[in-house]
C-alpha cells in the first residue's frame, strides 16, 4: 500500500515539513512505488485519493501566484486536509 504518500501530507499539515518538502518527497516515492509496481496494488479508494492527492502536489507553486490553478502552501494544506478527511485518512 501507498500509505507513505499519506504519511507525507499528514507531515505537510502538522507543519512537520513546507510545501516544497512535501512536493519533492511525494514525487519521489510517487516515482519510486509506480516503478516498482507498488501503486497497481493499491486498493481503488486509495489510488483514488493518490490521484488527487498528485494533481494538488502538481498545482503547488512556491512563490507568487501566477496562474489560477496554482495553490500556495496554505491553499495546499487546505485542499489536503479536505482531501484526507474525505477518503477517512484523518
Amino acid at each position: 500500500m501507498s500509505m507513505e504518500m499519506i504519511d507525507i501530507a499528514k507531515k505537510l499539515l502538522a507543519s512537520s515539513i513546507d510545501g516544497k518538502t512535501f512536493s519533492e518527497e511525494f514525487f519521489k516515492t510517487w516515482r519510486s512505488e509506480r516503478d516498482s509496481g507498488v501503486l497497481a496494488q493499491d486498493d481503488a479508494s486509495l489510488g483514488r485519493c493518490l490521484s488527487l492527492m498528485f494533481g494538488l502536489a502538481d498545482s503547488f507553486t512556491e512563490g507568487k501566484k501566477e496562474r489560477p490553478g496554482e495553490l500556495t502552501e496554505g491553499e495546499l494544506k487546505i485542499a489536503l486536509s479536505d482531501l484526507l478527511k474525505e477518503y477517512k485518512y484523518i
